[in-house]
């Protein structure tokens, strides 16, 4: 019976470790996010376009974004300050996403890219790939 306790307590170290691990903007998943963003640049364009028109028409202050097969999730939304309105496509990595910046400042997107997260790599103008703060 012990070393039965001791496999499950192992099981949750690593999963502990494995959920601490895919928090953190590793080389793969940064160059997976840039893979995309690059394959599908013109899309993720229009999709900043047409999200940020459509954030601008509805009165909310963030939207979700239809669903594509490139991302697993993205929404529009105005920024802390209202400075801004800032994009998130979540590729893979929920705490590292694809980031757009209506003012192409990164500061603009507290706990995204600033204020706890980070830029991780800027892609061109406006696009941003950040650690997102983990807390």
């Amino acid at each position: 019976m012990g070393r039965y306790r001791l496999r499950w307590a192992g099981l949750g170290v690593a999963i502990a470790v494995t959920g601490c691990l895919s928090q953190i903007a590793t080389p793969e998943v940064t160059a997976q996010a840039e893979e995309i963003y690059a394959t599908h640049r013109d899309e993720f364009n229009e999709l900043a376009t047409t999200a940020i028109a459509d954030l601008q028409q509805s009165g909310e202050s963030q939207l979700r974004l239809p669903d594509r097969p490139f991302y697993d999730s993205a929404w529009v939304a105005e920024t802390l300050n209202g400075d801004a309105i800032a994009i998130d496509f979540v590729i893979e990595a929920f705490y590292v996403p694809l980031v757009y910046v209506s003012t192409d400042d990164p500061r603009d997107v507290h706990d995204t890219c600033s204020n706890g997260g980070q830029v991780v790599k800027q892609l061109e103008p406006h696009w941003y790939i950040c650690q997102r703060d983990g807390n």
